[in-house]
């Protein structure tokens, strides 16, 4: 078997909040565009309607036009508590796919199956790539069940396959390397696995090397656990 790995995966960026009366983060964003190359947009780090949503995404196409843009909304916080209902949430994923605002799009791995389904259909028909994810803020699944949620993410044929999980000790860190190797290697598909905080920032660097294709940095302030300064992620993925 060939090995996969090696890649050199693209920088994400994450913002929020674009039009506040400062506007220090764009900037700042403007500053670095040389050292990212997708901007994520957050809707839940301020919930706005869904016009609002629409003229922060717009604003940041005319602010960025050669970077893709990215949608997330997290429905479960750091406690793993639901932020939003199930069908608020897939009315606002189906507006950003129908209006065509976005060129990704994050859909959380445990949303209701018929809206899975929908919302899959509807990017397929704006041609707009889905990013599936999951997230565990408190543990680090084991192999077998990181491994059966990539495979799951695979079945849905998602763009992008995203696992981020909480690790206790290096063996968490490497299990979740593993993983991402084990699933890079076994399928043609984009993968992407982070482990928080300052024990699993190896894998937002190193990421490359296990066959990750994406990796998130900050401009600002951290909106996870862990991030890095998109300036240095660019110059240290280049050592990794």
């Amino acid at each position: 078997m060939s090995d996969k790995g090696l890649a050199i995966p693209k920088i994400i960026v994450t913002l929020s909040d674009v039009q506040n009366e400062n506007n220090t983060h764009v900037k700042e964003a403007e500053d670095n565009r040389a050292f990212f190359d997708i901007i994520e947009y957050r809707g839940d780090l301020k919930v706005m309607d869904n016009e609002s949503y629409k003229e922060e995404l717009l604003y940041l196409r005319n602010k960025f036009p050669n970077k893709r843009l990215l949608f997330t909304y997290r429905m479960f916080d750091d406690r793993d508590r639901a932020m939003i209902e199930a069908a608020n949430y897939y009315e606002i994923i189906k507006y950003i796919i129908t209006n065509d605002l976005c060129d990704i799009v994050d859909i959380d791995l445990m949303i209701y199956e018929q809206y899975m389904d929908e919302l899959l259909s509807l990017a397929r028909q704006h041609q707009i790539e889905v990013l599936i994810s999951h997230h565990e803020y408190q543990y680090t699944p084991r192999i077998k069940d990181m491994l059966a949620m990539y495979k799951k993410m695979i079945s849905l044929n998602a763009d992008y396959c995203k696992l981020a999980v909480m690790p206790h000790d290096g063996k968490d860190v490497l299990n979740l390397m593993d993983a991402v190797y084990e699933t890079k290697q076994a399928y043609e598909a984009n993968v992407i696995g982070i482990a928080m905080g300052d024990m699993g920032k190896i894998t937002r660097l190193a990421c490359g090397v296990f066959g990750s294709s994406m990796t998130f940095g900050y401009v600002g302030e951290p909106v996870a656990p862990g991030q890095i300064h998109v300036k240095d992620l660019h110059h240290q993925l280049a050592v990794y």
